[in-house]
């Protein structure tokens, strides 16, 4: 059990790896520059796709293989992602597949991370931990997207691609600590893909699992429609345009980094204000926020709205805590 009881050491800094996104200040920049502002939608749209397309057979073979193997492939799939964005340069099929490959990396992270996590306390007898530290790391992985907003944004100063060289280094640091992460002994066995899909949609009748999956799917909408828009929104602010950025990548990582920051205290108040208000108005609250901030971008590009847009992470970060 020593080496399983490693895991919750390797945890953090493996969260904290997964979540250091350096691209995360350029990435619709870069696209936008050189497929324009349609062919960055169209980017985004091949990533979500593929995400969608991937992220049940990703979950398949967590379940079959483990949640070890299936860590170290989402961090192979980052390496050839970042590795295609640095030689793609302005070819689009190539920047697309870089897309399917970061979707691949993110399908196969997706609850595989938490689901380590949950199946290592629970392994070691201390299950009832799982609230407290899951909190606690989420905050962590916010911090680190902090960092690293804060670093890809300076990078995009000299050259938009080396936020994706320093994102290359640090999957091939995630990939390094998942070879050290031991798989957890679980009397769980996966059913056939086919049963496991059948169980999922009879579990939807019922209504409080039926009430959080949709919530869910809603939530994902809301906080990448942000995403997505915020750094051309940030250009308009700034009245650049997108062949001439100027310093809208570093002040695009410095709204990130204030914006991770936000989401690490909101995942650290997840859990004590859900005890208080309740899991559900905890929820509806989030979903709000973030409906309000997509409704003010799209209705004007005032500066004065970033105090409200620095509020874009906190339900994500507050939201699947309490959903897992």
């Amino acid at each position: 059990m020593a080496a399983v009881e490693s895991n919750l050491r390797l945890i953090p800094l493996h969260i904290a790896l997964t979540r250091s996104l350096v691209w995360v200040s350029v990435m619709v920049l870069f696209t936008r520059a050189r497929f324009d502002l349609d062919g960055a939608l169209l980017l985004s749209s091949v990533y979500y796709l593929s995400v969608v397309v991937l992220e049940v057979p990703s979950g398949w073979m967590s379940d079959r293989l483990g949640r070890v193997v299936t860590l170290r492939l989402a961090a192979l799939s980052w390496i050839v992602a970042h590795t295609l964005f640095l030689v793609g340069d302005d070819t689009f099929w190539v920047i697309a597949l870089a897309q399917f490959f970061l979707a691949g990396g993110f399908a196969s992270l997706s609850g595989t991370d938490v689901t380590l996590h949950y199946d290592t306390l629970e392994a070691l007898g201390r299950a009832g931990e799982f609230a407290r530290r899951e909190a606690k790391v989420s905050a962590t992985a916010y911090g680190a997207t902090a960092v690293a907003a804060l670093v890809g944004g300076a990078l995009g100063l000299i050259d938009l691609r080396l936020a994706f060289a320093a994102s290359l280094v640090v999957a091939v640091g995630q990939f390094a600590v998942t070879l050290r992460l031991t798989e957890p002994p679980s009397e769980h066995h996966a059913e056939p893909l086919g049963r496991q899909l059948a169980t999922c949609a009879r579990l939807l009748r019922h209504r409080y699992v039926g009430w959080i999956f949709f919530y869910g799917v809603l939530m994902v909408t809301l906080e990448h429609v942000a995403f997505s828009l915020m750094q051309p929104w940030l250009t308009e602010v700034l009245g650049r345009s997108p062949d001439d950025v100027g310093a809208t990548p570093l002040f695009a990582g410095v709204v990130f980094a204030v914006v991770a920051a936000v989401g690490a205290v909101a995942a650290r108040a997840s859990a004590p204000v859900a005890d208080r208000f309740g899991v559900i108005p905890t929820l509806i609250a989030l979903g709000a926020v973030s409906a309000i901030i997509v409704t003010g971008m799209s209705l004007s590009f005032h500066v004065a709205l970033l105090a409200l847009a620095v509020f874009r992470s906190v339900q994500g970060a507050a939201a699947p805590v309490l959903i897992s």
